[in-house]
Protein backbone atom coordinates (compact mmCIF):
# COMPACT_ATOMS: atom_id res chain seq x y z
CA UNK A 1 0.00 0.00 0.00
CA UNK A 2 1.50 3.31 -1.04
CA UNK A 3 1.42 6.35 1.26
CA UNK A 4 -1.25 8.99 0.77
CA UNK A 5 -0.46 12.58 -0.19
CA UNK A 6 -1.55 15.76 1.54
CA UNK A 7 -3.97 17.68 -0.73
CA UNK A 8 -2.33 20.95 0.36
CA UNK A 9 1.45 20.46 0.31
CA UNK A 10 1.58 17.12 -1.61
CA UNK A 11 3.84 15.63 1.09
CA UNK A 12 3.63 11.87 1.70
CA UNK A 13 1.55 10.90 4.72
CA UNK A 14 1.54 7.59 6.56
CA UNK A 15 -0.96 6.65 9.26
CA UNK A 16 1.85 6.59 11.84
CA UNK A 17 2.87 10.20 11.08
CA UNK A 18 -0.54 11.93 10.98
CA UNK A 19 -0.90 14.40 13.84
CA UNK A 20 -3.93 13.87 16.08
CA UNK A 21 -5.48 16.30 18.52
CA UNK A 22 -8.07 14.68 20.80
CA UNK A 23 -10.74 16.41 22.84
CA UNK A 24 -12.99 14.48 25.25
CA UNK A 25 -12.66 11.20 27.10
CA UNK A 26 -13.24 7.64 25.96
CA UNK A 27 -16.22 6.82 23.76
CA UNK A 28 -18.66 9.04 25.67
CA UNK A 29 -17.81 12.16 23.69
CA UNK A 30 -14.57 12.31 21.79
CA UNK A 31 -13.54 14.53 18.91
CA UNK A 32 -10.32 14.02 16.95
CA UNK A 33 -8.73 16.41 14.46
CA UNK A 34 -6.22 14.96 11.99
CA UNK A 35 -3.56 17.20 10.42
CA UNK A 36 -0.61 16.92 8.04
CA UNK A 37 2.76 16.35 9.75
CA UNK A 38 4.49 18.51 7.10
CA UNK A 39 2.36 21.64 6.70
CA UNK A 40 -0.13 21.34 9.58
CA UNK A 41 -3.21 21.60 7.35
CA UNK A 42 -6.36 19.96 8.67
CA UNK A 43 -7.08 16.66 6.90
CA UNK A 44 -10.31 15.72 8.65
CA UNK A 45 -12.32 15.23 11.82
CA UNK A 46 -13.78 12.26 13.67
CA UNK A 47 -16.50 12.34 16.30
CA UNK A 48 -17.80 9.54 18.49
CA UNK A 49 -20.72 9.46 20.90
CA UNK A 50 -21.64 6.53 23.11
CA UNK A 51 -25.22 5.39 22.60
CA UNK A 52 -26.92 2.77 24.79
Amino acid sequence: MSPSKCPHCKGEIKLETVQRETKGVGFIKQEIMYSCPHCGSVLGFSRGKFMS
